[in-house]
């Protein structure tokens, strides 16, 4: 459909169809490690065995595979799919020689919406999964050799977090975005549900810590883990404090209120995730520090960490293997595509496992940090990626992350480094909303704070070109899923500074949006966006549908005809808006694709037709 504006340059080229991996899980026996990998064009389970290095993939049907778990008894892997993408994902577990493979559900009904594989229990083959439908999101554990299941609650976006070794007890997360909390369920068929609420209020008990820490309603609980004897948890929450840390928490056997003791929390950096052994003495705790990871290993018995440098600026993900030995990582870096490392503890050596080699390292530009601080003094961490050779101004695109609960930061992105070489300068931004930089920041554009994230945009705008980096004349902006929303927010609030906008699936009109995407991501989304009925003038304003008049810049829209998150529906309002206001506009649908752009040959497209776009309206063809 879109021919290329000129040659990128072949090293820089090669970058787009480079083999991604990721979502590593080591066999119980430390022997072999399965991920899933994109090197034949699409994501599906692939298997390393650590003393040959030989690898295979499994055939597991058409579906584009994002996660694969290995049972704790070794005898299956356990996939999350998607049909082309979308978000009706199913779960499957399969023999890794490839055989018996079979969908897991809980109540058997193949049409109820999504299953998400949330984890293996950890003995045995009891698969740990969440079904999400039009009314609800209900927990199951299911023992894939029986098909037996027990129920363990229904409830708003319901994750089970983990199941304790007696299988008695489970940790259950529920509730919308910004506000998950977590709470026991006792396995007696009961289905008892115990709020964990820990800290000092009115009435509680004497003897409570000076500083407690609240894991409250208003909380964001990550993760949460039993300790081996069931006597304790390790939390990862933000509750009652700015960045999120890892705290333990005594398990009670009734409703009273439980206080925590804090393991790890750092000022200047938020805690993402946490690994522990299968023995519950350490700890692997990665670190988000504005953007870029640290990693420390915590003596959980001595509370001493060890500092561990990864391989790569970003690790995203880490899972310990079953002795306790390897912790496995998932790592990305500028230079560096979604790889798989293996760490031994007892060595103190780290192996590349996929790819298998390292890719050349062509002339891949790095980013530095560019802060830009907002009119009402909010300082917001971004990357700024420079064409090599180049002083500025420069055209300049503004790249906004979707989510919005999500972060830019130093990774692996083609699209970048082909506009780099095509003389366009990258501003990936992080307005308000993004995650990484503590509670108040990601909650700052809730509600109303919408408006101040739109202002952002505009922000970044201007302070790169009283910076001298971008030319006034040449700024674009774009941005996937939220970030094709903000893109479309911005372009009709702040029509003059943009020449160019790019709207990757992107919400049009919130209406429409909470009318027409899954239920239950609409009722995830209603502490963040507004609620459809109760916010209705207040997401109508918020709504660029209702400005497209305004719109003056030429406007490149992008969806996948399988997106059920947003909707291929506001694709088309975007569309025929910019038609009405008279402005160049073309549609690119990816027929075979859902919310993610997953086929190599439509990853291809997707960045030629963006360089495409951005080069003729820069005028740099």
């Amino acid at each position: 459909m879109y021919e290329r504006a000129r040659e990128v340059g072949e090293p820089v080229d090669d970058w787009i169809s480079a083999t991604r991996c990721w979502s590593p899980s080591p066999s119980p026996d430390g022997t072999t490690i399965a991920f899933v990998w994109d090197g034949d064009g699409r994501p599906v389970v692939r298997l390393h065995e650590r003393r040959t290095g030989r690898e295979w993939s499994l055939d597991t049907g058409d579906d584009l595979v994002s996660t694969v778990k290995w049972s704790p008894d070794g005898q299956w892997l356990g996939i999350e799919a998607a049909p082309d993408g979308g978000e009706r994902t199913s779960v499957y577990v399969v023999r890794p020689d490839g055989t018996d493979l079979r969908p897991v559900q809980g109540v058997g009904d193949g049409d109820r919406g999504a299953v998400s594989l949330d984890r293996w229990t950890h003995t045995g083959s009891v698969l740990a999964i969440t079904e999400s439908d039009p009314e609800t999101t209900t927990a199951w554990l299911v023992d894939v050799d029986t098909t037996l299941r027990q129920r363990l609650g229904s409830g708003h976006a319901l994750q089970i977090l983990d199941v304790s070794r007696d299988r008695r007890r489970a940790l259950l997360r529920r509730g919308r975005r910004g506000s998950r909390h977590v709470g026991i369920v006792d396995l007696d068929g009961t289905e008892g549900w115990h709020e964990i609420d820990s800290g000092r209020g009115p009435g509680g008990p004497p003897g409570a810590v000076e500083h407690p820490v609240a894991i409250t309603r208003d909380s964001s609980v990550v993760a949460a883990r039993f300790t081996p004897d069931g006597t304790r948890m390790l939390i990862l929450t933000d509750g009652g404090r700015e960045r999120a840390a890892l705290v333990s928490v005594d398990v009670a056997t009734d409703a009273r209120p439980m206080y925590p003791e804090v393991l790890a929390e750092r000022e200047d950096a938020e805690l993402e995730r946490f690994a522990l052994t299968e023995d519950a003495g350490t700890a692997a705790l990665v670190w988000n520090v504005v953007g870029r990871s640290e990693v420390d290993l915590l003596d959980l018995a001595t509370g001493k960490p060890a500092h561990y440098s990864p391989p790569g600026d970003v690790v995203t993900s880490a899972v310990f293997s079953h002795d306790g030995d390897s912790l496995v990582l998932g790592i990305q870096g500028p230079a560096v595509p979604a790889a798989v490392w293996c760490h031994e503890l007892s060595s103190q050596t780290t192996a590349l496992i996929c790819p298998q080699s390292e890719p050349e390292q062509a002339a891949v530009v790095h980013p530095t940090l560019e802060t830009v601080t907002t009119p009402d003094g909010l300082a917001l961490p971004g990357w700024l990626y420079r064409p090599p050779g180049t002083m500025g101004p420069m055209p300049t695109v503004i790249y906004l992350h979707g989510g919005p609960e999500a972060q830019e930061r130093p990774v692996f992105t083609p699209l970048y480094q082909v506009l780099l070489a095509q003389g366009i300068a990258v501003y990936a931004a992080n307005v308000r909303g993004s995650s990484g930089f503590g509670r108040s920041f990601v909650n700052a554009d809730n509600g109303a704070g919408r408006f101040g994230a739109i202002r952002d945009v505009a922000a970044c705008a201007e302070h790169l070109v009283a910076g001298g980096i971008a030319d006034p004349e040449r700024i674009g902006v774009m941005g996937r899923s939220y970030g094709g929303y903000l893109t479309l927010a911005a372009l009709v609030n702040h029509p003059e500074l943009f020449a160019v906008g790019v709207d990757v699936c992107g919400m049009a009109d919130f209406e429409t949006f909470f009318a027409r995407t899954e239920p239950w991501i609409a009722d995830a989304a209603v502490g963040e966006y507004g609620h459809p009925i109760h916010d209705r003038n207040l997401l109508r304003e918020l709504s660029p549908v209702h400005r497209m008049d305004r719109l003056r810049a030429p406007l490149l829209v992008v969806h996948g005809r399988n997106d059920t998150n947003v909707p291929v529906h506001e694709a088309e309002l975007a569309v025929h808006g910019a038609k009405a206001a008279g402005v160049d506009v073309r549609y690119l649908l990816f027929e075979d694709e859902g919310h993610e752009i997953q086929r190599l040959e439509n990853r291809q497209t997707f960045i030629h037709a963006v360089t495409d776009w951005l080069t003729t309206h820069f005028a740099l063809v």
